[in-house]
């Protein structure tokens, strides 16, 4: 029942996009030797195009088989897919992300479990071990193949905190205070432009809120909830209220959502931003050279004895729908041709993305996003919220974030704030 009512609550805002992707779900597509993939990759960019070139490579390579691309834009993809599933045209493969409703799709048989392919197909010495992981659900099912992944550290730039006579990029929560209060005293909003009332702001407040939490605590909050009932939760949450009273986040951060605080960065206004590595691919070159790649600033006592940053393997996997199943030598030879060692290098050297293979890779034309993957041991890593979050949680969360910068807000109000939406 519940999985038939999160297809059905799809129907009617999915019709009018199914319409005008760029390729149709209709019965052609059952073709043997025409593979279906649906993607949401925005047409020209790096990403888009460097998959388009591995398309015509794949179709050179292979004669007589052919790729048909349907288009979704955004999270529209999720609610086409899920409608043509409901009819049986669904596409055969799905490029897209492991998160909210589509952490369901596994357990609902709306996708396809790769756990054999894996073996028989020779690549599961091929993925990261955490990249498997993450894709991999309470009961041992892979969901996709991980195929794209993130960095999230923190940047500063150096020009401006020059201006504002800070010496040293801070490292611990006193100097982040001491940096601050002196951006604050040259005229500064604060130190860090942050999105408060969207994603940006959730995952730093839930990166803060680990502080003194081991992971695995921090693990069952998100799949559970009760961050009021955890001591050590709230004493994260402490720690979060204090830097905001102290003017460690930009004035209205609560109003503010990831572009501005782009923006704010791109335009030399923020001394420091958490940045994910699709923001980070996209620094102007002027700003470029005044960066550097770092850490959230931790505080004594806590966890994490060097600053934090987040990674995952979750940005885009390749999923295999049931009609898919239907034509698996075709997925077989369209997957291993995209995990070549020169078709992975591709994705980092020329789309500056971040691929959940073991082989390590530069991205001369993006260096903060090699920077950020080369953080190495200069920073140690919390527990990405994203995999565990149940979908129904997800959004409600978020909304929940922007209490959490207003100003005067109390740590017990914030976490109760989190719980509820969770039901609690």
């Amino acid at each position: 029942m519940r999985r038939r009512t999160l297809l059905l609550g799809s129907v009617s805002a999915a019709a009018p996009v199914l319409l005008t992707g760029c390729g149709r779900l209709d019965p052609g597509d059952d073709d043997p030797r025409t593979l279906v993939v649906h993607h949401m990759l925005t047409a020209g960019s790096p990403m888009a195009k460097v998959y388009e070139r591995l398309c015509r490579d794949f179709t050179r390579a292979h004669p007589g088989l052919h790729i048909k691309s349907v288009v979704s834009g955004g999270t529209d993809l999720i609610n086409v897919y899920e409608t043509a599933r409901l009819a049986h045209k669904e596409a055969d493969v799905i490029l897209t992300n492991l998160a909210e409703k589509t952490l369901s799709w596994t357990a609902y048989k709306a996708t396809v479990p790769v756990n054999r392919y894996l073996d028989a197909w020779g690549l599961r010495e091929r993925f990261l071990p955490q990249a498997l992981k993450e894709w991999t659900d309470e009961k041992g099912r892979v969901a996709g193949f991980p195929w794209t992944g993130f960095t999230w550290p923190v940047v500063y730039n150096k020009a401006v905190l020059a201006k504002y006579g800070i010496d040293e990029i801070p490292t611990t929560t006193e100097e982040l205070v001491d940096a601050a209060r002196l951006a604050r005293k040259h005229g500064a909003k604060g130190f860090v432009s942050i999105g408060g009332n969207d994603w940006s702001g959730q995952k730093l407040l839930m990166q803060i809120m680990q502080a003194y939490l081991p992971a695995s605590r921090a693990e069952r909050l998100f799949r559970h909830g009760g961050f009021a009932r955890e001591p050590l939760a709230v004493r994260g949450i402490e720690l979060f209220t204090r830097l905001r009273e102290a003017g460690v986040f930009f004035k209205g951060a609560q109003g503010l959502n990831a572009d501005s605080m782009n923006t704010d960065y791109y335009t030399g206004r923020a001394p420091a931003i958490s940045a994910i590595s699709s923001t980070l691919s996209s620094v102007p070159a002027d700003v470029v050279k005044n960066t550097v790649v770092g850490g959230w600033p931790v505080p004594p006592g806590g966890v994490h004895h060097k600053p934090t940053a987040f990674r995952g393997y979750t940005s885009t996997g390749i999923w295999i729908s049931p009609n898919g199943e239907e034509k698996i030598d075709l997925v077989e030879k369209f997957v291993r041709f995209l995990y070549e060692p020169a078709h992975t290098r591709v994705l980092t050297r020329e789309a500056g993305q971040v691929v959940g293979v073991r082989e390590k890779t530069s991205a001369p034309d993006f260096p903060l996003v090699s920077d950020s993957i080369d953080l190495g041991d200069r920073v140690d890593y919390a527990l990405m919220p994203d995999s565990y979050v149940p979908p129904a949680v997800s959004q409600p969360l978020i909304r929940a974030t922007s209490l959490a910068y207003t100003p005067g807000t109390s740590a017990r109000s914030i976490a109760s704030a989190l719980d509820h939406a969770y039901g609690g």
